[in-house]
């Protein structure tokens, strides 16, 4: 899997931003037209690329590979006809046709990827993803998202899928979803530049956040509700961090991707509300009756992974429970 692409996207996304802002937002009552600001993203991306390729550290990902030839890609085709079973051959096949913008090989190739895993596999269901994106196509480029999703349920740490994952949620005003996408791409030890641009798109999210809500939040889904009370131990009130932030999330005792997750501005004591309405990815949220972790944790760095010095408090609940349950934030990150 080739990240260098996803490393210039990053690298130029506080450019694309500037051009993509006003394509996200509602003025004078015009339509959004948000896939042409994705669009610009990655065309920014693009061309960054070439940049990244000659300059780049590629240190960051095992294996980034240069810009495939004619000649490689030819050699890939004839290695997998001796060998079509060769999983890692034909999502190296997949980027090979992308990289030349072929995307309609690139897709077949991933797709190929895809059915050699019973179940699925994420770095070719995020290559099917970014095709769909690249290619322009419009039908496309709407199923992308589901691909996506499906990448981040079998590999939540996946660069590529989160990267394009948060691009997504951020388009349909999922603002905490993006924002913890690109939160969890920080957790990949990037290069500082790329480093330095995820910090911005997330500070430009929180600007966003803080801002009034141009609609109504999507309801609470009453069958998976769970209802918190918030508060904040009398002897760690003396540690709270100033312009902290209140992030809550609820998982699996199975582990996983979180099943929903809320950020506010910290005030304590909050009630809080989540639900399979605030799920992280598509069809990987709370079920009705099911027993849960739920942590709420006051971070400093606005990052929702644990840092150390971070308050938090846990406990466990059922999800659809009627009634508000209390939660204490009560311990301190070592």
């Amino acid at each position: 899997m080739t990240l260098f692409i996803i490393a210039a996207v990053l690298l130029s996304l506080l450019a694309a931003a500037f051009l993509a802002r006003p394509l996200l937002r509602r003025q004078s009552g015009a339509p959004r037209a948000p896939w042409l600001a994705l669009l610009c993203a990655l065309a920014l991306g693009g061309a960054g690329a070439l940049t990244y390729l000659k300059l780049g550290d590629r240190g960051w990902s095992n294996g980034a590979a240069a810009a495939h030839s004619n000649q490689s890609i030819s050699r890939l085709v004839r290695a997998l006809e001796r060998n079509p079973g060769d999983l890692n051959g034909w999502l190296e096949l997949g980027q090979a046709y992308n990289d030349i913008g072929r995307y309609s090989m690139a897709q077949r190739s991933f797709e190929r990827a895809n059915r050699l895993v019973p179940g699925g596999n994420a770095a070719a269901l995020a290559g099917i993803a970014e095709t769909m994106l690249l290619s322009g196509d419009s039908e496309q480029v709407a199923k992308a998202p589901d691909f996506l999703d499906r990448a981040l349920q079998l590999d939540p740490h996946s660069p590529k899928a989160l990267f394009y994952g948060a691009l997504s949620a951020y388009q349909h005003g999922r603002l905490d979803v993006a924002r913890a996408r690109f939160s969890a791409m920080l957790a990949l030890s990037p290069p500082e530049g790329v480093r330095a641009a995820l910090q911005r798109q997330i500070e430009e999210i929180d600007r966003q956040m803080d801002m009034p809500p141009p609609a109504a939040a999507p309801p609470t889904d009453a069958a998976t509700a769970i209802r918190l009370h918030v508060t904040l131990a009398p002897g760690l009130s003396g540690k709270v961090p100033p312009d902290a932030s209140l992030f809550v999330f609820v998982r699996s005792p199975d582990g996983g991707a979180p099943l929903a997750v809320k950020r506010s501005a910290l005030r304590l004591p909050q009630d809080v509300e989540l639900s399979a309405a605030d799920a992280m990815i598509a069809g990987h949220g709370v079920r009705p009756g099911q027993s849960v972790a739920v942590v709420a944790r006051i971070s400093a760095s606005g990052n929702p992974l644990p840092q150390s010095g971070d308050l938090y408090g846990e406990i466990s609940t059922v999800a659809g429970q009627r009634g508000s349950r209390a939660l204490q934030i009560d311990r301190l990150s070592p």
